[in-house]
């Protein structure tokens, strides 16, 4: 979650980098982030659904991955063809993963909660 959250966070911070520096040092931490991410990607799918078909979650994974890939360029290029900048595309480009890490912090307090839930009824 934390991983996702700063790959977020650094594609924010590419527009505020006015020194070349600071662009490496912004790029250096979202490359470790983003291979934080896709190490963990492997064994989170094998507990989600099992050894018999991980292969095929990650798979499924990386197809929905390819999506925004490959449709984000294109776009960030007529935003700033619009707009005369490229800043817009990345903010909106780490809102996202901000997001998604947000959502993914509510879900152990949601299934804890339902947890609750089951026990009372029990």
């Amino acid at each position: 979650v934390a991983s996702f959250f700063f790959i977020g966070l650094m594609s924010m911070m590419i527009p505020l980098c006015h020194v070349f520096g600071g662009l490496i040092a912004v790029c250096l931490f979202m490359g470790l982030f983003d291979g934080c991410f896709i190490c963990i990607m492997a064994p989170i799918a094998f507990e989600l659904v099992g050894a018999q078909d991980v292969s095929q979650a990650i798979g499924f994974l990386l197809g929905l991955m390819s999506i925004p890939m490959t449709v984000g360029p294109p776009i960030a290029g007529l935003l700033r063809d619009h707009l005369g900048t490229y800043d817009v595309a990345f903010y909106l480009a780490g809102v996202p993963p901000i997001v998604g890490g947000a959502i993914l912090c509510v879900i152990p307090w949601v299934h804890e909660r339902q947890k609750l839930k089951e026990r009372a009824k029990s």
